[in-house]
Formats: structure tokens, C-alpha cells, sequence
């Protein structure tokens, strides 16, 4: 699908989705026990740029920290802990499955056995595979599409908005689970950039996961890379970005950006070692 035909077919989808969304949908409905679960709470979203490497993630022990995809190969995954983890939409052909049972089982092994996972609904057929899963998976469905829309919409109860990357879908849970400030680390964005200048190993500070090591992604990079199609969907991330941060800025909930570099520019920035020292000083103060 060309860009022209993504923009043109994308609405009519669009306004199915908006359709859908006036309905209960019985796998999202238990995600209202999550609504403002954390209101006026703080969180770290944890990307996997390469810059991740470049920061002490040992000093987020105790706080509440959202990790995705891949970013249970983190050395320190342990002592990070994190309360929730996002995964993709699945996005490739059945005959990828494997890969996808392979990267599941990566989870579970290495996740704290109390993680909350976030999954799409199409990956739930895989999910039901693992008994070590049940009790643990809160299902979202993605579809409504971010150009058309002039305010975002966050209610995982009901669609969301699609998924071009896991970041948007960790601030679209953030923010309907309340949290009052949430904090990003290793969110680069600059995928393309690394592409050409690195090669695909080292795009992500991980290198490949079961997922990404594969033919079906080498293809969908180099389609998107050759056609200017990766300049595109990074313009989309943007979209999304600034319609979930016209959402915080109404509500007074603080996104800062504490990554190392990188190209993300929507959020204002501030240097996370200060941060982690500020967040010390106030807990010894309250003690």
C-alpha cells in the first residue's frame, strides 16, 4: 500500500473504528478496573534506544516503571522491576508464529512474575498457549487513525489509536491509568538515522529480539527505508506524540523527556540523574 492509498483508505477505517468504539467490546471491558489505578501517581516509561545504555537504570528501584517489547533483555531487568510491560500489535504473517511463541516465553522467563502485560487482541490466540500468562494480560485494541483526529483519544476500554510505535501506547495506558507525571528514558527515535548510519543490530540497544530477527522484518525495513516510507511513519509518531501531549498539558500531567540525546522533541527535557536526586531528597524530606 502506497502512502497516497494509506491516507485515502485510512479514513473510511478510520470512521469504522469510531463506530466500533460506541460499543462495549467484552475483551477490552476489564481494563476499567485499571482507570486512574495511579491517579496523581509517577511513572517511567523505558524506551530501547541505544542511549539506554548511557544511564544508571539501577536508581529506578522502587519506582513504578513501564518497560516494552523487547526490554526484558535489559542486564538489570531485575532490579528495574517493572510493574507493566507493552507489547506490539502482532504484525507479521502466521508463519512467524514461532517467533512470536519464542519472545513470549523471553518474557516469562525473565519478567517479574507479578508484570502486568499489555497485549493486542490478535496476539491472544498465541497468549492463550501459556498458562504462565493467565491472570497477568490486560488486552488492547488499536485501529482509530491519529491524522484524522484533532484530540486524543484515551480509553483503553475502547480502541486507541494505531500503534507506530510502542511509546504512543505506553502514554496512551499511562495517561488513562492517571499518573501526574511520567518520565521517558531511551526513547531516541531516530530509527531511521541508525538504520543508515549503524545497520539494523544496533537500531535498539538489545540488538535484535525473536521478533525483529527475522525475514518478514528485514523485508518491512527495507520497503520502508527504500521508499521514504520510515520518514512517514516517524511523522505519524509525531502526530500521535503531540495529540497525547495537548491531552496531558489540559489535565496538568507532566510528560518530561529524561533520554540521553536523540530526536524526540516534543516533551521538555530534563536531565535524569537530577531528576533521581530530586525524587531522594523529597522522599528523605517526607520521611
Amino acid at each position: 500500500m502506497t502512502k497516497l492509498e494509506y491516507i485515502l483508505l485510512g479514513y473510511p477505517l478510520h470512521v469504522v473504528y469510531r463506530i466500533l468504539n460506541l460499543f462495549p467490546q467484552p475483551l477490552l471491558m476489564p481494563n476499567q478496573k485499571l482507570k486512574d489505578a495511579h491517579k496523581g501517581g509517577i511513572c517511567f516509561i523505558l524506551g530501547s534506544g541505544p542511549s539506554i545504555h548511557t544511564q544508571d537504570l539501577t536508581k529506578l528501584s522502587g519506582q513504578i516503571v513501564i518497560t516494552q517489547n523487547h526490554f526484558h533483555a535489559h542486564k538489570d531487568i531485575a532490579v528495574i522491576s517493572p510493574k507493566y510491560h507493552v507489547m506490539v500489535p502482532k504484525y507479521q504473517l502466521k508463519e512467524y508464529d514461532n517467533d512470536w511463541r519464542d519472545w513470549l516465553k523471553s518474557m516469562i522467563d525473565r519478567l517479574p512474575a507479578d508484570c502486568r502485560l499489555f497485549a493486542d487482541g490478535n496476539t491472544k490466540y498465541l497468549i492463550d498457549e501459556f498458562n504462565e500468562l493467565k491472570g497477568r494480560i490486560s488486552y488492547i485494541q488499536t485501529g482509530l487513525n491519529a491524522i484524522y483526529m484533532r484530540k486524543a483519544y484515551v480509553d483503553i476500554t475502547r480502541n486507541i489509536m494505531k500503534v507506530p510505535t510502542a511509546l504512543t501506547e505506553c502514554l496512551t495506558i499511562a495517561l488513562f491509568m492517571g499518573f501526574e507525571k511520567i518520565y521517558l528514558l531511551g526513547c531516541d527515535l531516530n530509527q531511521p538515522v541508525m538504520l543508515q548510519e549503524n545497520g539494523r543490530e544496533r537500531v535498539r540497544f538489545y540488538g535484535l529480539s525473536p521478533i525483529t530477527d527475522n525475514a518478514a522484518e528485514v523485508q518491512i525495513e527495507k520497503e520502508t527505508e527504500t521508499s521514504g516510507g520510515d520518514w512517514f511513519w516517524l511523522w505519524q509518531i509525531w502526530v500521535q506524540l503531540n495529540l497525547l501531549n495537548d491531552y496531558a498539558i489540559k489535565r496538568n500531567i507532566q510528560i518530561v523527556n529524561l533520554t540521553r540525546g536523540g530526536l524526540l522533541n516534543v516533551f521538555p527535557r530534563k536531565n535524569y540523574e537530577d531528576l533521581i536526586n530530586e525524587l531522594c531528597t523529597s522522599k528523605k524530606g517526607a520521611v
